[in-house]
């Protein structure tokens, strides 16, 4: 039905003064008429317009900023970075999501070609630098709110100032996930505002800083950072004592847990893996399926690019050769031990490519230059929803976690923990790894977790927690490597140039070496 009725005609005579006035009566009659029909058109639909929900933030558009988490090694800091190796992928992936019949070979090259084209991928390196040994950045303060500011709920008796947190997260898509699922969800929730606070390239927090009306709630941090903090007291303890069920719930929720994701002062959210990935078509009679056929020439031929450092490469040589997961760092820290690891690196000497990034690796497993490639999940997932043919080796995987932790200083403790809570429910947990591919800590959360949302693969293949990938998984010690690593990559690089040297020219061996005694102990 239209709002807008026809004018009389109008014959063009002036007719007598009662007649043109009529009209002219008529005819202004309907001006506010026509006005206020114009009017509707522009406003109804503009009405309409700014009812319609904002859409939601895919992964296309999270996964594109910068990389944070998934790095390749950094002194003290792999952890700290769990996504950075990963991220730099994730926006090529989102175009190329398409593996639908990746089984056929010319799919498969075409995959290959383009996996490996210059550019195609975004360098993590490039846009990440290690903090190490460097002035680490600000962390930089995100408003993540775009629509009218929150109405602020009335606090806690025993909390001063508004219901507002200050909460730290790790940088890039990962980040962003916790962005979207958590903080979004919370402010929501609840009503209270959150400012967020990224940490950018794994900037550390100053846990001894910061006025009291401006100190953080609540952060992500490394295994180490928990460690560290926790024994400095400046972490709040809230997985043990008294107070342990405030945030991980009851009993029967802290079973829910995976082993080693609730530490006295951290609860752990997800864990990223080291691992290694096969080119499916370039093994004609059957495929490396463990950790010790990477090292097995003879039945599986082919170049296996490899970064050039220790960590990981050390723990993962260990295990090829018979060692238990629980054996390996006690055996890393003996001269016997490092010379084991490295005669079984030496057994495919011959064979390693050397790169200085696990993206280099995966561009080798493209090209054709390898076969095999040491990688981490993240960036194996990516390279999958690429269309790029691999396959993933869980045996012997080496995993890392993050963890949530309240900082001492804290003036809103009873808020944070109540944010922590929220934050490790399962529903969270699943909702992010649906967005970035990494496992959730909590087994009820496994189990809601199916298909990523854009690249539209089974997540069961690619998380590290995913109970048939754990199975002969060593967790990551990050503590153990501040304390050893100046000796073992003095070790490794002596090792690195009498396996380079020319034949009857070769350095002579350099002695491995025990780390010193404290306390009468090693």
């Amino acid at each position: 039905m239209s709002f807008i009725q026809p004018l009389p005609p109008f014959d063009g005579s002036m007719g007598t003064n009662s007649t043109s006035t009529k009209r002219e009566k008529d005819q202004t009659a309907w001006l506010p008429v026509l006005l206020c029909a114009s009017a509707l058109c522009i406003v109804i639909p503009a009405v309409e317009l700014a009812a319609q929900p904002n859409p939601p933030k895919g992964p296309s558009e999270t996964l594109a900023e910068p990389p944070a988490g998934e790095q390749d090694p950094a002194p003290d800091n792999s952890a700290v970075n769990a996504a950075q190796d990963a991220e730099a992928d994730s926006t090529a992936a989102e175009k190329q999501v398409s593996t639908e019949g990746a089984a056929d070979q010319a799919t498969n090259e075409n995959a290959k070609k383009q996996a490996a084209q210059p550019g195609l991928v975004k360098d993590a390196d490039e846009e990440t630098a290690d903090t190490t040994g460097s002035a680490a950045k600000e962390p930089e303060r995100v408003d993540t709110e775009t629509s009218p500011p929150v109405a602020k709920a009335r606090p806690p008796v025993s909390e001063p100032g508004p219901a507002k947190l200050r909460v730290a997260i790790w940088s890039g898509a990962y980040g962003a996930a916790q962005q979207e699922v958590v903080i979004k969800r919370f402010k929501t929730e609840r009503d209270i505002d959150v400012e967020v606070i990224i940490r950018s390239n794994g900037a550390p927090i100053d846990l001894d800083g910061g006025a009291p009306d401006v100190s953080l709630d609540a952060a992500e941090f490394s295994a180490a950072e928990v460690e560290t903090g926790c024994s400095a007291g400046q972490l709040l303890e809230i997985a043990t004592g008294k107070r342990a069920h405030d945030v991980t719930g009851s009993d029967a929720a802290r079973a829910d847990f995976l082993p080693g994701s609730l530490k006295p002062c951290g609860i752990g959210a997800f864990a990223w893996s080291h691992v290694m990935a096969i080119d499916r078509t370039a093994f004609k009679n059957g495929r490396p399926q463990t950790l010790a056929d990477i090292f097995d020439l003879k039945r599986f031929p082919g170049k296996r690019a490899l970064i050039k450092d220790p960590r990981f490469l050390m723990e993962a040589a260990l295990m090829a050769d018979g060692a238990l997961a629980g054996e390996v760092y006690g055996l890393l820290a003996t001269a016997e031990g490092q010379k084991r690891a490295l005669a079984k690196l030496a057994q495919i000497g011959k064979e390693i490519h050397w790169v200085d990034s696990s993206k280099a690796a995966i561009q080798a497993l493209a090209s054709g230059d390898a076969a095999i490639a040491q990688t981490f999940s993240g960036r194996a997932f990516f390279a999958v929803a690429r269309g790029l043919p691999l396959d993933i080796i869980w045996d012997g995987q080496i995993y890392s976690m993050t963890y949530w932790a309240i900082p001492a200083k804290s003036t809103r403790q009873e808020l944070a923990r109540e944010f922590l809570r929220f934050a490790t429910e399962p529903q969270q947990l699943a909702a992010i790894a649906q967005r970035f591919p990494y496992g959730p800590t909590r087994t009820s959360a496994l189990a809601l977790t199916k298909r990523h949302l854009t690249a539209g693969l089974d997540l069961d293949a690619f998380l590290p927690t995913a109970p048939e990938n754990l199975s002969t998984a060593l967790a990551h010690d990050e503590g153990w490597w501040r304390d050893h690593r100046d000796m073992i990559e003095t070790r490794f690089a002596a090792w690195l140039a009498e396996l380079n040297a020319p034949k009857g020219n070769k350095p002579e061996e350099a002695e491995a070496v025990e780390p010193p005694k404290k306390n009468g102990r090693r």
